[in-house]
């Protein structure tokens, strides 16, 4: 398994839960099936009604939570990705961050239960989205996903959450799609991950939804 521990040196506390040991990044190029589920006409449905009809793949990936793993994963938001990206100031930062520019759909390949390390989310922090900073605050507010294999929990990306710990003696695994409008910068850089012979054979839909034909940014004369 990928255990994403290189992903980013010295992260900040913002980047810290994208070094879970659990995580595998890039699943586009890892089988057709990925590009069936990116295409799949409730996500694309549910997508282009709240975020516009270009909206497209930010990032799809794969968290699983082994048997014996203790820690959670470091709670946070899966857009705005860092408040970097942002002025400094709260009263700057956080209106800029209220309006929904992200969708993560999580597809449960296996089933969530809290003994398991069902996804911990904090209910209606979307709302008023800050950084989960508070440790204690979040684990004391939030609930877990509960449900079976194939089901599907659908959240907005400033949704406060995180993996938690597994006291089973299975694994738990899920398939993470996160959806951007076109004008939001991708997480993953899908066009130059992937090679000619994945963008030739590629059809329109797939081309759209992955961003491999937007014109921008432009070279202007």
């Amino acid at each position: 398994m990928n255990k994403g521990a290189n992903l980013i040196e010295n992260p900040t506390q913002d980047e810290k839960h994208n070094n879970f040991k659990g995580m595998i990044w890039g699943l586009i190029k890892k089988g057709r099936i990925f590009e069936k589920l990116v295409l799949h006409p409730t996500v694309l449905e549910i997508s282009r009604k709240l975020l516009g009809e270009n909206a497209g793949v930010s990032s799809l990936s794969a968290n699983t939570v082994l048997p014996g793993t203790t820690k959670p994963q470091t709670p946070h938001l899966d857009y705005p990705y860092y408040r970097s990206f942002y002025p400094t100031e709260k009263k700057h930062r956080e209106p800029m961050m209220a309006p929904l520019m992200a969708i993560q759909f999580v597809t449960l390949l296996t089933n969530f239960s809290k003994d398991n390390g069902g996804t911990a989310m904090r209910p209606n922090s979307h709302k008023n989205p800050v950084y989960p900073d508070d440790e204690e605050d979040f684990f004391k507010n939030a609930v877990q996903v509960i449900g079976k294999a194939g089901d599907i929990a659908i959240f907005a990306g400033s949704l406060q959450h995180c993996a938690m710990p597994n006291k089973s003696k299975m694994f738990r695994s899920g398939v993470l799609l996160h959806m951007s409008p076109s004008y939001v910068r991708p997480f993953e850089n899908i066009p130059d991950s992937v090679d000619e012979k994945f963008k030739k054979r590629a059809s329109p839909d797939l081309k759209k939804v992955l961003g491999l034909d937007n014109p921008y940014p432009k070279i202007k004369a």
